[in-house]
């Protein structure tokens, strides 16, 4: 019979070691910490490399600068002379995206806003012997759209009104196509009084912050996305209704009259100091890269102003015809029958006189220019009282 033992054995504990790795970690982790912050100001940056430089070994370099934290620590930098420069734009590089093939000469009879009838209408297409298109001026000067716009600026300010015109431009545009008319319609893009009387926003201002408004008109602002955007929906539109060519006019910046300069500001922030160029320049191939993709057929064309844009950059007006050459399929300009030859002469530094027949149109009063059946035109008629 075995024993009841009167007490039982203790068990023995074994001895762990594994806190020894886990406090020596821990003490290495901290060395680290306290080396990585303690060596920051010795750390010597150069434009090759970072490498630590300790004062002990013989390293240093007051030519380079050192990251320290000490409030006594003395910083020396290299002595460097920094200029900004920004280079005038280059337009060489603009990809073409004038549509010329089988673009045929443009012959019209304008026909300002506020004859847009019926009766008007058939009387101006029964002249058309020579020529062979009716330009109709869709958007004037006044801002005020020849039909109803669903445009986002037109339906968000109110500036399409329905009208007796609004409501029958879409008949009028088919009954002309039905007797073989080409339809050019005019819009006004950088003169408007209704827009920024708005909205301020888009308007063209003095330094002051009045909207500036001469002769002409009232003035939008060129660095305007909204008023770019604006434009486009727009022409878009005008393709839509019918018209086979729209035609961008008073695309240029406005230039104050001798002896009252004036100071111009711009809704856009911009990084550079604003320029007419870069507005209207920007603004036109804004315009045409929007509309790159219209539909096959659709012609987009403009209005070149003064004699100089002719050859290269107005730098008043921002205008620059050479480059709209490569942007628009045709380029309109006003003249009368005895410049236009020198205006052709002009032109021909970019195109070719062959082109030019087609792709040139001089717009003029009342007297077409020499050889009408060879060259396009736009007649207007003019009262000689």
């Amino acid at each position: 019979m075995a024993r009841n033992a009167e007490f039982y054995k203790g068990v023995k504990k074994r001895k762990t070691y594994y806190f020894v790795p886990v406090a020596v970690a821990v003490a290495l982790v901290a060395l680290l910490v306290v080396l990585f912050y303690s060596m920051q100001k010795y750390a010597v940056i150069t434009k090759d490399d970072v490498k630590v430089s300790l004062p002990m070994l013989g390293g240093g370099n007051t030519d380079t600068a050192y990251l320290g934290t000490a409030a006594d620590e003395e910083m020396v930098f290299e002595h460097t002379t920094v200029s900004i420069s920004f280079d005038a734009p280059d337009y060489t590089s603009i990809q073409p995206l004038a549509r010329t093939a089988d673009l045929r000469p443009v012959r019209a009879i304008y026909v300002p806003h506020e004859n847009l009838t019926l009766e008007k209408l058939e009387e101006y297409a029964a002249r058309l012997q020579t020529g062979n298109a009716l330009l109709l001026e869709m958007k004037p000067r006044s801002g005020n759209l020849m039909w109803f716009s669903h445009a986002n600026a037109a339906e968000g300010y109110g500036l399409s009104i329905e009208n007796e015109t609004t409501r029958s431009i879409q008949r009028f545009v088919d009954m002309l196509k039905e007797k073989n008319v080409y339809l050019v319609a005019q819009i006004s893009c950088c003169v408007d009084e209704r827009y920024p009387a708005y909205s301020t926003l888009v308007a063209l201002k003095t330094a002051s912050g009045m909207n500036y408004y001469d002769e002409t008109g009232m003035w939008l602002d060129p660095f305007s996305q909204n008023v770019r955007t604006y434009v486009v929906q727009l022409t878009q539109e005008l393709y839509d209704i019918g018209f086979d060519e729209v035609v961008l006019a008073d695309l240029r910046h406005p230039v104050p009259p001798e002896g009252r300069e004036t100071e111009f500001l711009y809704n856009a922030e911009m990084s550079t100091t604003p320029t007419p160029e870069g507005g209207i320049c920007g603004f036109a191939i804004s315009v045409a890269e929007q509309l790159k993709d219209r539909e096959p057929g659709k012609v987009l064309s403009i209005y070149s102003y003064t004699p100089f844009s002719l050859v290269k950059l107005d730098s008043a007006t921002g205008q620059n015809t050479p480059l709209f050459f490569k942007l628009f399929d045709r380029v309109y300009y006003p003249t009368d029958r005895g410049t236009y030859v020198y205006n052709l002469q002009d032109v021909t530094r970019s195109i070719s006189e062959e082109v030019a027949a087609s792709r040139f149109v001089p717009v003029v009063e009342n007297y077409l220019p020499d050889n009408p059946d060879k060259i396009s035109w736009v007649l207007i008629d003019v009262d000689e009282d």
